[in-house]
């Protein structure tokens, strides 16, 4: 563990600030949910919950067959990294965080299409050339991540409206 040199005291209703400078390295924002863990002696482990993250083995089948049945790649995210990508991607993407400037897409909470050579940011070593479109996932108005699809042809009615049924059925099935 890295420490911060940062000390907090609990209030007299067991709550501790986190500081607004880990927040913004880790990404915790108002609203975000926190797993929290023991590990058996002293310590306490706060981690960023992902509903995504708990459904992966069923997301990463659900990508499998999207790219089979119509040949769109596809990327599904968290709000911290990529959880599942099928296509021509390379599969080491997934798990990696997710770049910054795609977070700020997320966080404006529309539906946008992006163009070619526009360069879409995904990870690090990751921007997307190819016309995509974009949707975040939603679960009880909460932002939980985003679908990405990408074609080599430009985007039309059928990649917004599997992006758009992608996003709307992960969200209800993650609500149910």
């Amino acid at each position: 563990m890295k420490a911060t040199g940062v000390v907090r005291r609990i209030d007299d209703l067991g709550r501790i600030v986190i500081p607004k400078e880990i927040r913004r390295n880790l990404r915790i924002r108002e609203g975000d949910s926190l797993e929290i863990y023991t590990d058996g002696s002293d310590s306490i482990i706060l981690k960023k919950y992902s509903h995504i993250e708990n459904i992966n083995n069923f997301i990463i089948q659900y990508v499998d067959a999207v790219y089979a049945s119509n040949k769109k790649e596809i990327i599904i995210t968290d709000t911290e990294r990529i959880i599942a990508a099928a296509g021509n991607f390379r599969k080491d993407i997934v798990g990696k965080k997710i770049d910054l400037r795609l977070d700020d897409r997320i966080q404006k909470r529309n539906t946008q299409t992006i163009e070619k050579n526009e360069g879409l940011e995904v990870t690090e070593n990751l921007v997307i050339n190819s016309p995509a479109v974009l949707k975040p996932i939603s679960v009880y108005g909460d932002l939980i991540g985003a679908v990405i699809v990408v074609s080599d042809t430009g985007i039309g009615d059928s990649e917004k409206a599997l992006v758009d049924m992608t996003s709307t059925f992960l969200g209800k099935y993650l609500e149910s």
